[in-house]
């Protein structure tokens, strides 16, 4: 069974109203309206501007979560912290009392990230737990910008920081947001990113407003082919992430580009969250009864707005490869290692999760039938036998 290779619509296209037009309720800036902010160029400056202003010092520990994609983490490791990982389980839940084990008196934050958009169910009992050992709580919300009772919550941690381009189709751009009261002023970001570095996000953006997702399509099915492939004594070593997630120490402190910033004015959130939820639940509809296929978060709670849509499958890599081949931009999410944190026995269900996630689209440009061909290209590459998926 051969399919026909049209590329589905895995990214929203920028159109040229997103930088005229503003939103009537102030757009994605509006979210964080009254709150201590400064915008970075992405979210990695952002955490690594986090560890100045928390005054951690080298040697100092910060407890984060085995289930990482390793990016988030690097910041910590270029300020001389030592990040040891805590256990998450294959429900993408934080362990808590496993996490406090971990606590030693050198621990001087714990590193919380929401997943999928998903926000964790212990935060409040962890944000009681820093308070009572006297410790910091650094919030991830990347994967969670629009979730919660008030889109772009954050409020748990004593800094937040949070991710634009997962949602909204703008350049690389992160924000950090100061909830403690120990910090007086909001945080700034002063610096600007390597020339290089912006007019290559800028040539992605033109190309997304001009040509639309094929191109973006495309690029992913050349970077996914230029992949080596990993032999069973390179999956058992963990293979590592992509270089360019490490950290960039010239972008410490590295302010948003303006053509990031800019259209993030016009996007409407409140339609935003709705179209993402709708698709999430087409997305249950339709994969209910496939078997070999597992949502990681099989129900959507009335607050959260997905970023994507997880799921556990067999033979990860190779469904992805199908996928993206078939024009999908599927994932296989967070499939690498930062090499430079330690793995340790209790480690193993997030392990479990890194091999296994594929993350599929479900962004706001996406129609209902675009999820239909999504799911039936899925379906056939889950019922071929491994030597067919190449068809």
């Amino acid at each position: 069974m051969k399919f026909r290779r049209k590329a589905v619509c895995t990214h929203p296209r920028l159109k040229i109203r997103d930088f005229l037009v503003a939103d009537k309720n102030g757009g994605v800036p509006g979210l964080f309206a009254n709150r201590r902010i400064g915008y970075s160029f992405n979210t990695r400056a952002a955490i690594r501007k986090a560890c100045d202003l928390l005054k951690l010092k080298p040697g100092d520990e910060v407890l984060a979560p085995a289930y990482n994609c390793g990016s988030e983490l690097d910041p910590l490791l270029h300020a001389g912290l030592k990040v040891t990982l805590y256990p998450v389980n294959r429900q993408a839940r934080i362990d808590l009392a496993g996490l406090q084990a971990k606590i030693t008196e050198k621990t001087r934050a714990i590193y919380l990230t929401h997943y999928f958009g998903f926000l964790q169910p212990e935060t409040e009992a962890l944000r009681e737990l820093c308070n009572r050992s006297g410790l910091y709580l650094i919030e991830d919300c990347a994967l969670s910008l629009l979730s919660g009772t008030a889109p772009a919550e954050g409020y748990s941690g004593d800094v937040a920081v949070f991710c634009f381009y997962k949602f909204f189709p703008v350049l690389s751009g992160g924000a950090l947001v100061i909830n403690s009261a120990s910090i007086p002023n909001a945080p700034r970001f002063v610096g600007r990113a390597p020339a290089a570095r912006v007019y290559k996000e800028r040539l992605r953006l033109t190309s997304g407003m001009l040509l639309g997702s094929r191109l973006l399509s495309g690029l992913k099915k050349l970077r996914f082919r230029q992949r080596s492939p990993e032999t069973a004594a390179e999956l058992e070593a963990r293979p590592d992430m992509p270089s360019n997630y490490y950290f960039d120490p010239r972008l410490s402190d590295a302010r948003i580009d303006l053509f990031a910033k800019w259209p993030m004015r016009s996007f409407n959130s409140q339609e935003t969250i709705q179209k993402r939820r709708e698709n999430y639940l087409t997305y249950l509809d339709l994969l209910a009864g496939i078997e070999g296929v597992e949502p990681l978060f099989p129900q959507l709670p009335e607050t959260t707005c997905p970023q994507s849509f997880p799921i556990l499958v067999k033979r990860r890599d190779q469904v992805a490869a199908f996928l993206i081949r078939s024009g999908i931009d599927a994932t296989p999410w967070w499939a690498g290692y930062n090499r430079h944190l330690v793995w340790n026995e209790d480690c193993g269900d997030a392990i479990f999760l890194k091999n296994n996630i594929l993350s599929l689209p479900l962004h706001q440009g996406l129609s209902a039938d675009a999820i239909a061909r999504i799911v039936g290209r899925l379906h056939h590459v889950i019922q071929s036998e491994p030597n067919d998926q190449r068809n």
